[in-house]
């Protein structure tokens, strides 16, 4: 028998499972193109997946929110009629602390919890608000637009299309005015702590809105680019309700299982159990890829909804790829910037700040346990500084400490 991979054709094969590769599937399923994706795991979904973590437990085991789905998408994939449904958080995030107080955040409630801690704090908010509203309402449109491309193409001709591209996108920035031009061109290399410094005086409101800034990414809240972090938190919506973050029924793997028979319903054909092992290069172009179990999937196209270090130091052949670009994905600094642990509780937390173990609505927010921006930064430093000597041990013993510092102890 000859150990040559078997061949099949489609026009485009997507490489994962995961929200980003299902969503590409669909589109261009919807364009009229005959699309393969191939997953790795038994289920698809990648980080939007809902597990069985302990028996009797299911949760969003990675990705656990959702606003930052954008409502197009769910239109255009109609997952509501898939099966996808949205329930908001009754408060955006909960920040108890040490000293027996707390601080709610939610659309329309913040201010009057901010002025309990600064009147001038609260009396600043509406304007810091509607600051990042105005730039979040012209990046909402361009994320939808396929950016530039200044990394590819040769000749005059890709060039003008390049400068047009970058043009088009320009022109998008100019209902801000030239002061919220300014503003925007800043907040992408600004530090979210210099950004909020600038705003407000209280620790409290800092830590609350800085979060943002530094959920899922390893960085202090002053390092440079966390501003636009914080601005990125600000794009979503739920429901319609801008600012509302919510949490899909049935964890996020209802989300990708939506998005799934969304696929379906397009003539997608989805692939699981079934990794990629080579992206096919030809000519200079994506022209296929093979997969664990030897079988050979040309396309006109290839879609990767990997890692990109995985992608380009794994999957294709080096020779194929400038020495410089290379040499950039190689450099890249792209470790995990989260650590997750699912929890099976046998009970509601109680807070020190707000006993009670009944369900109440900071029960169903975003909890933050960090009292101050100092506070996220010395917790970085710790985590640089002892990342290799990091083990179980260790992790449990600070999470006790927090318990003993945050929760009331039960009976």
């Amino acid at each position: 028998m000859s150990d040559a991979p078997r061949k099949r054709m489609c026009d485009v094969v997507v490489a994962g499972g995961g929200h980003n590769g299902l969503v590409a599937a669909s589109y261009l399923a919807a364009a009229g193109l005959k699309v393969t994706v191939i997953e790795r795991r038994a289920v698809v979904g990648g980080a939007a997946a809902t597990e069985e973590f302990h028996p009797g437990f299911r949760n969003s085991v990675a990705a656990y929110a959702v606003s930052l789905l954008h409502p197009t998408i769910i239109r255009d994939l109609d997952l509501a009629r898939q099966g996808l449904r949205i329930v908001e958080r009754p408060l955006s995030n909960f920040l108890p602390l040490p000293d027996g107080r707390f601080l709610k955040a939610s659309p329309g409630r913040t201010k009057a919890e901010v002025a309990r801690f600064s009147a001038a704090d609260a009396e600043r908010l509406d304007a810091y608000d509607a600051r990042l509203e105005r730039m979040a309402d012209v990046l909402r449109a361009i994320a939808l637009e396929t950016p530039p491309n200044v990394a590819t193409g040769r000749g005059l001709t890709a060039a003008l299309h390049g400068l047009c591209d970058t043009a088009r996108v320009a022109n998008r920035l100019r209902p801000l005015g030239i002061e919220s031009q300014r503003d925007l061109l800043e907040i992408f290399t600004r530090s979210a702590g210099d950004f909020l410094d600038q705003w407000f005086e209280s620790d409290p409101i800092k830590a609350i809105l800085g979060f943002d800034g530094i959920v899922g990414t390893y960085a202090s809240p002053y390092a440079a680019g966390t501003a636009y972090v914080l601005l990125h938190h600000c794009f979503g919506e739920t429901n319609g309700r801008k600012g509302v973050w919510g949490h899909a029924a049935g964890g996020m793997g209802a989300i990708t299982q939506a998005m799934a028979s969304a696929c379906a319903a397009r003539g997608v054909d989805i692939r699981t159990s079934s990794a990629v092992v080579e992206i096919l290069v030809a000519n200079g172009r994506a022209a296929g890829i093979v997969t664990d179990k030897g079988e050979k999937i040309e396309a006109r196209a290839v879609v990767s909804n990997l890692h990109p270090k995985l992608t380009f130091e794994k999957l294709i052949d080096p020779a194929t790829l400038p020495a410089d670009f290379r040499a950039r994905i190689g450099s890249w600094r792209s470790a995990s910037g989260v650590f997750r642990m699912n929890l099976a509780l046998g009970e509601l937390p109680s807070f020190s700040c707000l006993p009670g173990r009944t369900a109440a609505e900071h029960h169903g927010a975003g909890i933050v346990i960090a009292p101050s921006l100092a506070y996220m930064e010395r917790a970085f430093m710790d985590a640089r500084i002892s990342i290799v000597e990091s083990d179980r041990h260790t992790i449990i013993m600070t999470l006790r400490k927090l318990s003993a510092r945050y929760l009331v102890k039960g009976d």
